[in-house]
Parts: structure tokens; sequence; C-alpha cells
């Protein structure tokens, strides 16, 4: 089982099981199975481009070689930023007690590039908080799932249904009102794209 999502806030600590929600477990699984005319489920089957050689389901893998073509394994690979830094791994936060930061405006979830969603069941949390939570009261807090090269972000919400965290990367948009005139930028050249009707 794996370890609870702690988060505090002042003197206060809750924690809660985490479970990932994913489309399967929302809607279900269907999957489509050929059959032979006997009735037996038939495998899927790869022939080589030279037509010598079967490949079977789990017969073939990708790898990760160096500039010598040597094969790495994962364990061997660093993260690199963008001047090629060393970009230390962040381990999990699950069972490490993280800031509960907020609350926040619930219009602030709109700028994050969600990556996943939890369902959170809650094993000791004050009933006061489970309440704001309903009442549409959203807050925040760093959160990794498992380890990694980013440290996500999550945002705490609740409906009647229970407590999720919505789980993702901050992408910040900017908005424009519905109103607003496109002003080009200054050296755009704005007859490049213009086209002659006449002429088509």
């Amino acid at each position: 089982m794996a370890k609870p999502v702690i988060l505090t806030s002042g003197n206060k600590q809750y924690s809660f099981d985490a479970t990932r929600i994913d489309r399967a477990k929302l809607y279900g699984v269907r999957k489509r199975l050929p059959l032979d005319a006997n009735g037996q489920q038939c495998t899927k089957a790869s022939l080589t481009l030279d037509g010598a050689n079967l490949l079977l389901s789990g017969m073939t893998a990708q790898g990760y070689f160096n500039s010598e073509g040597s094969p790495i394994s994962r364990q061997e690979m660093v993260g690199l930023d963008a001047q090629d830094n060393l970009v230390e791994q962040i381990p999990s936060t699950l069972g490490l007690p993280q800031k509960l930061e907020g609350p926040v405006g619930a219009s602030e979830v709109l700028d994050l590039d969600v990556e996943s969603f939890f369902y959170l069941e809650p094993l000791e949390v004050e009933k006061d908080l489970l309440t704001e939570l309903k009442s549409g009261t959203v807050y925040k807090f760093s959160f990794n799932y498992s380890s990694g090269l980013e440290m996500e972000t999550a945002y705490l919400v609740a409906n009647e249904d229970g407590v999720f965290a919505v789980v993702g990367s901050i992408a910040p948009g900017v908005w424009v009102e519905e109103a607003a005139v496109y002003v080009p930028l200054d050296g755009e050249d704005t007859d490049a794209e213009d086209l002659d009707f006449e002429a088509l």
C-alpha cells in the first residue's frame, strides 16, 4: 500500500490515502478480441523486413544507447537543464508532510497543465477542512507521486463525491478580454499573409 498524502497547515496535520483516477476506472474498459474460425483468440505478430523471423508480443523492447552504441540502463541516466547542468532527482512526496497553501482563487486552477487526478480518502482530517473544501474553497500543495526531475503542483478540491487532487505543472496563459482589439507587434509584417482574393 502506498504511503499517504500528508498535508500541514499551521499546527494541524491532515493525511489522505491517494488513488489515481484514470479513464478506465471511470468508464470501464472495452476490448475487441479477434477470434479464428474455431473461436480461439488470435495472437498479434509481426514479420521482420526480410520475412525470416516472426515476432510475437513481448519479443521486442526499447533500449537506450550511448554515442558508442553501448546499452545503458535507466539508473545511469541523468537529467540536464537547458544549460546542460545536472538536474537533481526530486523524491516522491508521499509520506512526507507538505505545506498546504491558500485558500487560493478557483481560477488559479485554470493555469495548470493537468497531468493526473487523484481521489483522496481522508484518514486523519478534521471536519472543518472537509466542510471548507465542499463549500468551494481551494488549496494547493507540492506533490510528486513518484520521484522525478520536476516538482508538480496539486490543487485540493472537493464536491459531494469526495476530495480530489488535480495535479500538474503551472503554465499560466495570457487572457484576452472579449472586446480587445489585436495590435500587431512593432516590426511585424502585416502584409506578408494578406491574400489577394481577386486573383483566386
